[in-house]
């Protein structure tokens, strides 16, 4: 299966396509990413913004 690296917080991780940055987080075991609004199933439209990431090179979170 097709895979991306990318680096969390120091550490990299590798995604599985059509997943997300918290899916993979959780699936390598990183447990320290804060979620309010997240549920398995649920749209992720990232309401609450407690889990947002900062794209190095990128003017917005």
């Amino acid at each position: 299966m097709e895979t991306i690296s990318f680096e969390l917080n120091g550490q990299t991780l590798e995604a599985l396509v059509g997943e997300t940055i918290l899916q993979a987080a959780d699936r390598a075991g990183v447990a320290d990413i804060p979620r309010l609004c997240y549920k398995e199933g649920y749209r992720t439209d990232g309401n609450c913004r407690s889990c947002v990431v900062e794209i190095e090179g990128e003017r917005v979170l």
